[in-house]
């Protein structure tokens, strides 16, 4: 049980490092709340099951692949969508069609999306499960690992997002909103450009 608790500590940490889906729920949080964070979390929560079921099954093989490729690409074009939407414009809105204040429904969906088109949290999560699921063939065992991918990802988000509830920060955020949605809006735009080059090389590979 030490090394799943090393695993999952890993996990936790690794959620500190800067990213798309950090990226979001920071945003999401100080521009509309803890409620929002939380949503955002749980969308986030739900795409990393799909990561943590391939990480667990078939692994980072299926990226060396057309759909790999496909996916590559769509990843990249959804960043950039992101980061255009983030960009700030006054007061228009952050999610589209969901008005200046968006549901939670908004939220949910594009933080899934946005975990869902981010493939190189599958690459982590095989690097990091591959030692524990070599060790242990059971499919029991996998399924465990699995779950605890999902539930610490989870859970992570969500203090992820309790910090930034935190009023002096919500204070900061608020007097300099712009400048900081344009950082983050860059930092998106830079991991859509990161996933183009990398689908570029992936379709060198695989066509020629």
């Amino acid at each position: 049980m030490k090394e799943e608790l090393i695993f999952a500590g890993i996990l936790l940490l690794s959620q500190a490092s800067p990213g798309p889906d950090q990226a979001f729920v920071t945003r999401s949080t100080l521009a509309y709340g803890f409620g929002a964070g939380v949503m955002a979390a749980l969308g986030i929560g739900t795409g990393i099951v799909a990561h943590a079921a391939l990480a667990c099954t078939v692994g980072a093989s299926v990226f060396h692949s057309f759909l790999g490729v496909g996916l590559f690409c769509a990843a990249s074009c959804w960043m950039l969508y992101l980061a255009w939407k983030i960009w700030p414009r006054g007061r228009k809105a952050f999610l589209a069609g969901c008005g200046d204040i968006p549901p939670a429904s908004c939220i949910y969906r594009d933080a899934l999306v946005t975990n869902l088109m981010n493939p190189k949290a599958t690459f982590f999560f095989v690097a990091l499960s591959a030692p524990l699921l070599e060790k242990n063939h059971d499919p029991s065992y996998a399924l465990f690992i699995c779950f605890l991918i999902v539930a610490t990802g989870t859970a992570g988000w969500i203090l992820w997002a309790l910090v930034f509830r935190w009023q002096p920060i919500r204070f900061f955020y608020g007097r300099y909103a712009g400048i900081l949605d344009g950082i983050l809006s860059l930092v998106l735009a830079g991991f859509g450009f990161s996933m183009l080059y990398s689908f570029g090389r992936m379709a060198v590979e695989i066509f020629s």
